[in-house]
């Protein structure tokens, strides 16, 4: 037990030296440290492989090296390492081996990665909390079924949750040392070659940092096929006990076909010929793991939204590709104009709130593939990546400006940058390449 402890914690060791490699900057980081001088548990929730461990191993680093922390205060425990789970659900244990190990009269930060591993892990971190030590708990899972449900009874007004997605576009961009604070207009008359090619890059591999760092196109697909078969395996098959796997895995290949449409719950149980109970439960498990998204339709009545049926989309276009298993550029295949959209949903949620990002859908089958709506602030967002169509503005934004009065639209392009004023409202268009910093258009409405 204490050995595994000492490999899953280096610094411990005299003399030790954090690697200096290059690495992909989290806009969350910043937050995740201001967090380490609450006394309320962090819980940071993630799909496998997104950076989690990677980000506790850069707070401990910070905690070490700038807050004059001692080593010996910190506790990192890995729980894919079975036997210190033992240790952890065992109060008089677990308590003897922090003070043991620990400093006397000085803060632990205990750290728990892959907590889900640990049986009623809400109970157990409330419990320890509980007894008021001068203990600050981060945890952090790979699954949100256990643990959110777990944190949000348990832990109400104890803890502060962050989900973390894949790494956005932006973080993509000045990980490749691109500048993204220059005028639109100049980097569209000057290098939009540059970004439709990086766009493009991150389009198809998608935003998990292995995948990003990595420079090899094999060696990209083998690490997205790894991460896909790692998550089968210990997500869907250990964790969540999902016997029929390979009806699981028609699913998600029928999903991944079926990005940005309805999600008809009866069509897909018949066309994967898996009943309809189970289709559920593989459709919630692929949410709250983090492999899928649901996007709401836009009614007045709100009721009518939770019902009516949802879109689908994967949170990281990367691992859409590999269950769909196309890695083509994106003028040699026929899903571009779906998976762009796809990756315009998946920049939304990472920079606002999903519940304030809904599609609309007329009775006639006209769509708009994402509203914005914030109280009486509405921005429709529609995806047009054709250069045929490039310039004209969608005839539903009519309907919508008469139901909602919005005073701003956006419309997603190939390489066409440009402003209108229709019926009183801006409608910008601009080319995907550019979408790393679409939350400017927010920004007033978010304030």
């Amino acid at each position: 037990m204490k050995s595994t402890f000492d490999l899953q914690n280096p610094w411990r060791t005299p003399g030790y030296q954090f690697p200096r490699d290059r690495y992909i900057e989290r806009d969350i980081f910043t937050k995740l440290m201001e967090e380490q001088e609450k006394k309320r548990i962090t819980v940071v929730l993630g799909s496998r492989q997104v950076g989690k461990t990677f980000l506790m191993g850069k707070i401990i680093e910070k905690l070490l090296s700038e807050k004059n922390i001692d080593p010996k205060q910190i506790f990192y425990f890995n729980f894919d390492a079975f036997n210190l789970i033992d240790l952890a659900e065992n109060d008089r244990e677990f308590f003897d081996f922090i003070g043991s190990y620990g400093l006397a009269n000085k803060r632990s930060y205990i750290f728990f990665d892959e907590a889900q591993r640990i049986t009623e892990v809400g109970v157990l971190i409330k419990r320890y909390y509980d007894l008021g030590l001068d203990i600050k708990f981060t945890v952090s899972g790979s699954s949100s079924l256990q643990i959110k449900s777990q944190v949000k009874e348990t832990l109400t007004g104890r803890k502060q949750l962050f989900e973390l997605p894949p790494i956005s576009y932006l973080e993509f961009l000045r990980y490749k040392g691109l500048e993204t604070s220059v005028d639109l207009t100049q980097l569209v008359r000057f290098e939009s070659d540059k970004y439709q090619r990086l766009m493009e890059e991150f389009v198809i591999f998608g935003g998990y940092p292995g995948v990003v760092v990595t420079e090899d196109t094999d060696a990209k697909i083998s690490l997205l096929k790894e991460i896909y078969h790692s998550y089968i395996q210990k997500d869907i098959s250990d964790f969540l006990k999902v016997e029929d796997i390979a009806g699981f895995n028609r699913l998600v290949q029928f999903l991944a076909a079926q990005t940005g449409s309805l999600c008809k719950i009866n069509e897909v149980s018949k066309n994967i010929r898996v009943s309809r109970h189970f289709v559920e439960k593989y459709l919630f498990a692929l949410e709250q793991t983090y492999v899928l998204s649901f996007l709401r339709p836009y009614f007045t009545n709100l009721g009518k939204a939770i019902i009516k049926t949802p879109k689908l989309y994967f949170c990281d276009t990367g691992l859409r590709n590999t269950v769909f298993g196309t890695f083509q550029r994106l003028n040699k295949r026929p899903d571009t104009g779906v998976i762009i959209e796809n990756f315009v949903f998946s920049e939304l949620i990472k920079s606002i709130e999903k519940d304030r990002i809904w599609f609309y859908r007329t009775t006639t089958g006209s769509e708009i593939d994402f509203l914005f709506i914030r109280g009486r602030h509405v921005i429709p967002v529609e995806v047009k990546y054709s250069t045929s169509r490039q310039g004209v503005i969608p005839k539903t934004f009519d309907t919508i400006k008469g139901q909602t009065g919005f005073m701003k639209a956006l419309v997603i392009t190939k390489d066409y940058l440009e402003k209108r004023e229709k019926a009183n409202a801006q409608i910008n268009f601009r080319p995907a390449w550019s979408i790393f910093n679409m939350g400017d258009e927010f920004a007033g409405e978010l304030s």
